[in-house]
Order: structure tokens, then C-alpha cells, then sequence
């Protein structure tokens, strides 16, 4: 009898290989607004995106202050002075970008094969933390969406991972099935490892850099997602 039934997968840099989303997304921004791409400057809005959503986990600030908050911190670090003209143009980059990262799909190595051959014996879902429109544009232009039973975005749940209330509204739709039956699926160790244990689920940190754990108890760890098939088979009896 398997242990699991139910996997709950990650989207970004789990599924989706953001990264190289992000970085297309950018660099599509910075034509469209005018501005010379340089990897140094897209790193540079990389430091300040990362810290937003870092704050935002932390519920400093809200998700829709964070969309132009990004690029209006880029255009001041760029030399553009405070004022109104700045925060228009910031709002602007923020229309520009999300249309772009919306046409983003490309997939981690591996992605498609894992779940085109787990859907027939598992339940799979997403849960994600993002913005609604990017990612459901994003899941459908992938090609994964046959294989999926569902898709949680937490702008849509009011609340995101880490949090409980992310995970009580995920599980009041799939009808609350024991914790026992659900493996998690993610990267992150503040948003999904954090999450999942925190919740009580077990829990595999797709972590193909072998970064350091720091401390948390994590039930599997893997490198590439093909290994998840062998966590899967090791869990029947």
C-alpha cells in the first residue's frame, strides 16, 4: 500500500525553471522601457525583488505594493529622483514585466516526464505563492495542466506559504485528508519547507545545488526530480 496519495508540488523553481523566466521577463521590461540590459542590473533587481517578497513572507507588506515597489527601488538605484513621474514609470515596468513573466514557461529538466508519469497513480496539485495571473498563464502555456487536479495561488487564497491559514485552505478543498496521505514537493527552505513542516506534512526539498539545509528536519532531499520516483516506489509495501 503506497504511503502517499496526494503530492502537493511547488511551482517556482521546483516545476518551473524561474530563474530563466525571470531573467527573460527582465530583460523584455528593459527593452520595452527604454532602458540598456546588463546581467549586473538584473541581479541588482534580483537582490531588491528577492528582499520584497522576503518581507512580504513576513507580512511587512502587501503583495500589490511589492508588483512596483520593485522597480521603482531600481529606477532610484539607476539615479531617477523620488517624485510621481518615477512611481508611473515604476507602475508601467510593473504592467510591462508581469505581462512578459506571464509568457514564461519554460520547465525545470525533467518536470514534464515526472509528472506525466506520476498522474496516473497520484493526485497532483500546486501550491504557490505568486501573483494569480502569471501563474495560471504560465501553468496553462506549459503543457502540465493535464496532469494537475488543481492549483493554489495564494493571491487568490488571501494568504501564502508559509503560513497555516495557506495550508487549511488548501486542505478544506482537497476534504481534509490526513496529513499522513500528502508529500510536499518544493525548493524553498522559508516558504515550503517551513510550511509543510510546520503543517505536519512530510516533506522533499528539491535542492540540485546540495545548498545547506540549515537545521530543518526534512524528510527526503533530492537533486534532480527524477529521484522523486524513487522516494515514491520506497514508500510501498
Amino acid at each position: 500500500m503506497k504511503r502517499y496519495d496526494i503530492l502537493l508540488f511547488d511551482a517556482d523553481n521546483t516545476l518551473f525553471d524561474f530563474s530563466r523566466c525571470e531573467y527573460e521577463a527582465f530583460r523584455e521590461t528593459a527593452r520595452q522601457g527604454g532602458f540598456s540590459f546588463s546581467y549586473s542590473l538584473y541581479e541588482r533587481y534580483s537582490r531588491i525583488n528577492d528582499g520584497l517578497w522576503k518581507r512580504l513572507e513576513k507580512k511587512e507588506i502587501t503583495l500589490d505594493f511589492l508588483k512596483a515597489e520593485r522597480f521603482r527601488l531600481l529606477l532610484l538605484s539607476m539615479g531617477e529622483p523620488e517624485g510621481d513621474e518615477t512611481a508611473e514609470r515604476a507602475a508601467f515596468l510593473r504592467d510591462v514585466y508581469m505581462d512578459s513573466l506571464a509568457g514564461q514557461a519554460v520547465l525545470i529538466p525533467g518536470a514534464m516526464e515526472l509528472c506525466r508519469e506520476l498522474a496516473g497513480e497520484y493526485e497532483l496539485y500546486i501550491v504557490t505563492n505568486g501573483i494569480s495571473k502569471i501563474q495560471r498563464s504560465r501553468f496553462a502555456k506549459s503543457g502540465l495542466e493535464p496532469y494537475f487536479r488543481g492549483m493554489f495561488v495564494s493571491e487568490e487564497i488571501g494568504v501564502q506559504k508559509p503560513e497555516k491559514a495557506y495550508f487549511d485552505a488548501v486542505f478544506s478543498a482537497l476534504g481534509n485528508p490526513e496529513k499522513s496521505r500528502v508529500l510536499m514537493i518544493g525548493d524553498s527552505l522559508t516558504s515550503d519547507a517551513d510550511g509543510a513542516i510546520g503543517y505536519g506534512l512530510d516533506f522533499c526539498r528539491f535542492n540540485p545545488g546540495g545548498l545547506p539545509d540549515e537545521g530543518r528536519a526534512l524528510t527526503y532531499t533530492v537533486k534532480k526530480l527524477s529521484e522523486v520516483k524513487d522516494i515514491l516506489g520506497g514508500t510501498t509495501s
